[in-house]
């Protein structure tokens, strides 16, 4: 009969701590902004995941709420003190949830989101996206940049089987690369698919980058194609490379750090 007791301390014990982190990570770290306000008076819809940490993901994810892996996943980084954004510009423009509808999201709108940002902190930030939502994302930091010449901005971007071509390339023609390309000069750090076509354009995409200025890391994801994370088809393999979104977005951070001589 003794052991129920303590049985009963430990459970408890560890629901209130779990609960207690909870709270303390579900509360908000700041009065956090709820819509980016573009100025031709659209309103962009944020959803916020504060943290307490000094640090910040920009994520322009092409998805349909709270259930998304993007969103758990910002759920997880926030616990763990990375703030995390999800802008949802298609929702802002009644855009339909395609990853096509990314295209239409202009450079100019997301250059606003990343001021919205620094206004809003001084976290370091970074800025996360997949396939075509990679474009918008390059467009934003190059009219970022543009804007405010000299100021330190977005510490890099993290691209998920990056789209980033001016054509869909033929079979057997080498790539081309939209000019925001070779235009921007940022820390980059690419996810590939080992079962991606983009998997063979990968040492061609980091040259294009390069060339720009801009210092590029990558990595090949074994056993998954590209979209792996919001696949509704998704293999075993691919389900479980979904899981570590969030580590692999810190490990990716953690590497941009280095390019920047960031010290741990």
């Amino acid at each position: 009969m003794a052991a129920w007791p303590r049985t009963f301390s430990r459970v408890f014990g560890r629901l209130g701590m779990t609960l207690g982190l909870l709270l303390i990570f579900a509360a908000p770290a700041a009065a956090a902004p709820e819509s980016l306000k573009l100025n031709d008076g659209t309103e962009i819809p944020l959803r916020v995941y504060s943290a307490r940490g000094d640090t910040q993901v920009l994520w322009l994810a092409c998805d349909e709420g709270h259930g998304t892996r993007e969103a758990l996943s910002s759920w997880n980084l926030a616990t763990g003190g990375i703030e995390a954004w999800l802008p949802d510009y298609l929702g802002g423009h009644f855009l339909p949830v395609a990853p096509s509808s990314m295209e239409q999201v202009s450079g100019e709108e997301v250059a606003a989101l990343i001021d919205l940002a620094l206004a809003s902190s001084n976290k370091k930030i970074y800025l996360v996206s997949a396939g075509r939502g990679a474009l918008p994302t390059l467009l934003g930091i190059r009219a970022w940049q543009e804007k405010h010449p000299g100021r330190g901005g977005p510490q890099g971007a993290i691209l998920f089987y990056p789209e980033l071509y001016a054509a869909t390339p033929a079979p057997g023609a080498e790539a081309q690369y939209h000019p925001v390309v070779i235009h921007t000069s940022v820390p980059v750090f690419v996810y590939q698919g080992q079962r991606s076509p983009g998997r063979w354009w990968l040492e061609h995409l980091r040259a294009a980058l390069e060339s720009g200025g801009s210092k590029v890391r990558s990595e090949i994801l074994p056993g998954v194609r590209g979209y792996f994370f919001v696949r509704q088809d998704s293999s075993p393999a691919e389900e479980a490379m979904a899981k570590t979104l969030p580590e692999l977005i810190r490990k990716a951070m953690k590497s941009i750090d280095e390019i920047n001589g960031v010290q741990p």
